[in-house]
């Protein structure tokens, strides 16, 4: 068979319309030509790199960053008259302009997105060379309006030739407006104004006067009563205002021979470059149906493998939104499909499906269908489909169904026989073979006919009424039912397709529906043979029972992804409930801690009243008072902190410091201690027994991000060998100046009621901002007595030692 598609093929399938609709998607009127008789894949690797450009260029339409407007005028007539020595007008040469400027633009575009256009750099490459047309789109800019027009500052040439040229029509405007206002006249003029004719400058002089004005007659005017006469004053003036025109037109021409020059010695560039814009716009066209009519690239091969799901027929798509999809599987197994059915019930429909898709993914466009569908690229397409009556050649139409089957095996006969049988390449679409003839002959002939076509290796979709296919496709290794549903009771196809199944013709019921006679009716189901009787019924319940399984399944499926969705939301219910029990969480910690930031203020005017009464009932009143407030908010925490009774704890146990808010993990037991070790990070501190709170797994989790809250210290650290405990040492590394001042506020609070004499800060060396800020602190603190940098042992100048009064 021909590698070309045949004109019949072309035209049953109704091709050019998809073409058509294609073609008004593209925006230039070369991509619009370029769209009606765009070329067609044969191999799969040119098929799939197609369609992933279309792809990609669906991907770059949805993007934030606009594709530029492919829209640009045809200039390659121009470009070959540029070679051949023409001179280019202004107006071309600002269209030569546009051209340019759109190649620059999308090579800037290629550049930003080139991780997004793998396939579709192949086609933009050429652009690269783009850069070297810069200088002629900067010639033709500097010397070309947006209008078509010349510049007056092309060159300084003509910006002193047009100049010049000025001067003398405001001149002759100045002698003019003079002679309309002369007594001398008055008289002769038939109107107060002046008018160019052939380039001179002229003025209206009454017919019957002009005597009296000695000059040159240029024009009459219809009626003949007024002459165009350039006064003898004025013709010196004219001549100059002449010449000087001639002059500019002169350099003007030379421009432009300039500038033709430079486009075309760039021709071949300007050329390549078209080609590219044009390419983009035909892909950009398949990328706007795409998005138009929902379609999706599949996955192609050449194994003769057809596994639509959800197809649509794409033209009845064009026309309407809301199209019925069916599921079409031929895999390598099956070599003919049979499809039965009734009148007007969509099998034309499903034929023509297959074939507009084998065309569809040669051309690079995606499909109306599900994207996990395959499809196979065939590169030779029969199609008969229709009535091929040809009176003008005296064929009937058996005779030309006949001569086309001919013709079709003799070509397969005599053309190249595949290296590989396994690939079908060709595919034959065939509407009610052997038909208008007598139907068991004919039925016999389709027979024959398919399985020699199945022998061929080709892959072949054909309609039916005889049951005789029926049962072949039922019965033969290869071959397939599928059927289309017709509903009797409206009389409408449903265009839902059955595979698997055949199905009856319902000729006697649709009659009767139409308002065929009863009797009539009834006599020919006397007719009809029992087994024929039984058999149309059988395939009647056959197709019930599909379509109630169908309905079954389709409502499986809406109940499953109800129940899924259902799932996401609660999931996601749970999450935001879990996020505002954290947030009340972390609320109520921030108001804790500024009821802590209270009483340690509070706190502070009692310690310095006490240092001036040196009271120590002040001091116990005090300490009660801090005891109080700890109880409060660990009552108030109750609600949202699981705590763990301190007799219940082990080693291994989360706790939380309530002193300082930290978390860590106990490493000994506290039955029985006052004071036990508590990992705290990367170190261990001596903490308190009653300062514990044993933690649940969960709430320590939820509680671990206040140990960095403002509230308390981040970490303490233990300097082996030192005995420091978490009443005495407070490390405030890596925290900004106003928060560590805070909390060694907060410390120097607590060792003045403990009574601890010493308190070692850690800040660290750093810039020494933050060392500065604590002893500058520290200088006018009441509860301090002195203070030093740390020696050795204890941390050197990144510590300070201080000694509490």
């Amino acid at each position: 068979m021909s590698k070309t598609l045949s004109e019949r093929a072309v035209h049953v399938l109704e091709w050019p319309r998809v073409l058509e609709f294609l073609a008004r998607h593209a925006q230039s009127t070369v991509g619009v030509a370029r769209c009606r008789s765009i070329l067609l894949s044969s191999e799969l690797a040119d098929a799939c790199l197609r369609q992933q450009e279309t792809t990609e260029m669906v991907s770059l339409l949805n993007g934030s960053d606009p594709v530029p407007t492919l829209g640009f005028p045809d200039i390659r007539e121009q470009l070959t008259r540029s070679r051949k020595g023409g001179v280019l007008e202004s107006g071309e040469l600002r269209d030569c302009a546009i051209v340019l400027a759109l190649m620059a633009e999308m090579e800037r575009y290629a550049e930003l997105h080139k991780a997004e256009t793998r396939a579709l750099a192949r086609i933009l490459e050429p652009l690269h060379a783009a850069t070297s047309l810069r200088t002629v789109l900067r010639a033709i800019e500097g010397a070309i309006q947006s209008d078509g027009s010349m510049k007056d500052t092309a060159s300084p040439e003509l910006r002193r030739l047009t100049h010049q040229a000025q001067e003398l029509k405001q001149e002759m405007r100045q002698t003019l407006e003079q002679i309309l206002h002369s007594r001398r006249y008055e008289e002769v003029l038939q109107e107060s104004y002046f008018a160019q004719r052939e380039g001179r400058y002229v003025v209206p002089v009454k017919a019957d006067m002009r005597g009296r004005i000695p000059g040159i007659v240029h024009d009459v005017s219809a009626s003949g009563a007024t002459v165009f006469l350039e006064p003898r004053e004025l013709v010196e003036l004219n001549n100059s205002i002449k010449v000087a025109d001639l002059e500019v037109e002169r350099e003007v021409q030379r421009i432009l021979r300039e500038l033709t020059g430079l486009v075309a010695s760039k021709a071949e560039a300007i050329s390549q470059g078209i080609e590219v814009l044009v390419e983009c716009d035909v892909i950009r066209a398949k990328a706007e149906i795409s998005r138009r009519l929902k379609c999706g690239p599949v996955i192609l091969n050449e194994k003769g493998r057809i596994m639509l799901k959800q197809a649509r027929h794409p033209l009845l798509l064009i026309a309407k939104e809301h199209v019925l999809a069916n599921d079409i599987h031929m895999d390598e197994t099956v070599r003919v499909l049979v499809i039965s059915g009734p009148n007007t019930g969509g099998k034309t429909v499903t034929l023509k499906i297959v074939g507009l898709f084998a065309l569809m993914v040669r051309a690079g466009l995606h499909l109306p269908c599900a994207p996990e569908s395959e499809m196979a690229i065939f590169t030779e397409l029969h199609a008969d489909i229709g009535d091929a009556q040809d009176l003008a050649r005296d064929l009937s139409s058996f005779s030309a169904h006949m001569t086309q089957m001919i013709h079709l095996l003799s070509e397969s006969a005599t053309g190249p026989t595949s290296s590989a049988p396994s690939i079908q390449r060709s595919l034959v679409l065939l509407d009610e073979p052997v038909t208008s003839t007598d139907p068991h002959e004919g039925a016999a002939l389709a027979e024959a006919l398919l399985c020699r076509l199945a022998e061929l290796n080709m892959k072949v979709v054909a309609t039916t009424h005889y049951g005789a296919l029926k049962e072949l496709a039922q019965t033969t290794p290869g071959f397939a039912n599928a059927s289309v549903e017709f509903d009797v009771d409206r009389l409408a196809p449903t265009y839902r397709l059955f595979m698997g199944i055949p199905g009856g013709s319902s000729a006697l019921e649709i009659a009767g529906r139409l308002g065929m006679d009863q009797s009539i009716l009834n006599d020919a189901r006397k007719r009809l043979r029992r087994e024929d009787q039984r058999l149309d019924e059988l395939m009647a319940d056959l197709q019930r029972r599909q379509h109630q399984l169908v309905e079954d399944s389709e409502k499986a499926r809406k109940a499953r992804q109800e129940a899924e969705e259902a799932a996401r939301e609660a999931q996601a219910l749970r999450v935001r409930l879990e996020e505002a029990q954290q947030e009340a969480r972390r609320g109520l910690k921030k108001k804790l801690g500024e009821q802590f930031q209270r009483a340690r203020a509070e706190v502070q005017a009692t310690v310095d009243s006490l240092k001036r009464e040196q009271k120590l009932i002040k001091a116990k009143e005090t300490k009660q008072r801090l005891h109080e407030l700890e109880t409060q908010a660990a009552q108030n925490l109750t609600p949202l902190v699981q705590a763990i009774p301190i007799e219940q704890l082990r080693v291994g146990d989360r706790v939380e410091i309530t002193g300082l808010g930290m978390i860590g993990s106990l490493l000994e037991a506290p039955q029985g201690k006052k004071r036990v070790r508590v990992k705290v990070g990367e170190g261990e501190i001596l903490a308190g027994v009653s300062n514990l709170v044993g933690l649940a797994h969960e709430a320590s989790i939820d509680a671990a991000p206040a140990t960095s809250t403002a509230m308390t210290p981040r970490r303490v650290s233990m300097s082996s060998g030192l005995g420091l405990d978490e009443q005495t040492v407070v490390d405030v590394r890596g925290q900004a100046a106003d928060e560590a001042l805070d909390q060694v506020v907060a410390a120097l609070d607590r060792t003045a009621l403990n009574g601890a004499p010493y308190l070692r800060i850690i800040h660290g060396h750093g810039t020494g901002r933050l060392k500065s800020v604590l002893r500058e602190h520290l200088k006018d603190s009441p509860y301090v007595e002195e203070f030093r940098p740390g020696d050795r042992s204890e941390g050197g100048d990144g510590v300070t030692v201080v000694k509490l009064r």
